[in-house]
């Protein structure tokens, strides 16, 4: 497979795990293709540009949305816009929602694997297009602020996996039902923020500036956990969906339940859910803010969220979209 190269983040938690893990990819792509391991953005930029000169076509990413993230904006940079490789997602982070939205489970080899039989079909891989964010001329999937940040930054101080994220966030919804006396912890991550809001094409319909307690923004339908919270994205596959959330201290964590029980059907008033292609978030406070998982310096400057490129991402296990 001359036309397939490998980027493996080190820092990867499957890597943290496993340190024989690259040696076992490496060896199962043999020599159908390229295998890196980059430890800086520098290696990353420079491997992005040296897959472009050499035309290679399909890039595996072995890491959590963080370093795809990363990942798509070198290979936006490195290769020209109508020439942007296929991307297959290996995983080997600690959530992994991109993965989950297009289908893909298992250990990073183990899709690996799967895919280098799939591609040898008559059918090869299956393919299925994603519209991008930009957020400050990063590109990602799913920007979030607020809450939404406060909790990953908790969060990453335990960090372990998908099920240690879904207890933690039990525990901290269940102190925040007793009004935060088991522990204080959802006393922590509760807060409200001002935002003004601009949108085009579509004018931001509802109060500017608004109080929230977090603005979420998203160009693919599931959240982590499995949640189908950006259902407008059913029919508006080619633009954005920005959601401002806002329920007060006593109601948030009943309010989330029940979005979480309802798999995202049982949205309440209190989330006002806009389609836009441009947007820019400008706050009267410093603010904690997030792409896809990776927290980003707080600030008070303006944040600005358009669409970026259109990547086509490749499954074994065929099209989920």
């Amino acid at each position: 497979m001359p036309g397939l190269g490998i980027i493996s983040n080190p820092f990867a938690k499957i890597n943290k795990r496993d340190p024989e893990h690259n040696t076992l990819m490496w060896y199962i792509l043999g020599n159908q293709g390229q295998f890196e391991v980059t430890n800086s953005l520098q290696d990353l930029s420079r491997v992005c540009q040296e897959f472009c000169a050499r035309g290679i076509d399909t890039v595996g990413v072995v890491g959590g949305d963080g370093t795809i993230s990363l990942t798509l904006s070198a290979l936006a940079q490195a290769y020209p816009a109508d020439k942007l490789p296929r991307i297959l997602v290996l995983r080997g982070g600690t959530v992994n929602v991109l993965a989950a939205n297009l289908g893909i489970f298992g250990s990073p080899k183990d899709v690996f694997a799967d895919a280098l039989e799939a591609y040898h079909t008559p059918n090869g891989l299956a393919e299925m297009s994603l519209q991008t964010l930009k957020v400050n001329g990063r590109l990602g999937f799913i920007f979030a602020d607020g809450v939404a940040a406060r909790f990953l930054r908790e969060f990453y101080k335990i960090k372990s996996s998908t099920l240690g994220a879904g207890l933690f966030l039990g525990k901290v919804l269940t102190d925040g039902a007793f009004g935060g006396r088991l522990g204080g912890a959802y006393n922590e991550l509760y807060s409200t923020e001002r935002v003004h809001v601009d949108c085009s094409p579509r004018p931001w319909p509802f109060e500017n500036p608004i109080n929230t307690n977090m603005l979420v923004a998203s160009t693919i339908p599931k959240m982590p956990f499995g949640v189908h919270f950006f259902r407008a994205l059913n029919t508006h596959r080619s633009e954005a969906e920005l959601l401002a959330v806002y329920a007060s201290r006593q109601k948030f964590p009943y309010e989330t339940v029940k979005t979480f029980l309802t798999g995202g059907r049982g949205r309440s008033e209190t989330i006002h859910s806009h389609i836009f292609e441009n947007a820019t978030l400008t706050p009267t406070q410093a603010i904690d803010y997030s792409l896809d998982g990776d927290l980003l310096e707080p600030t008070t400057a303006p944040i600005h969220i358009c669409l970026g490129p259109r990547f086509v991402f490749c499954s074994p296990y065929g099209n989920v979209l």
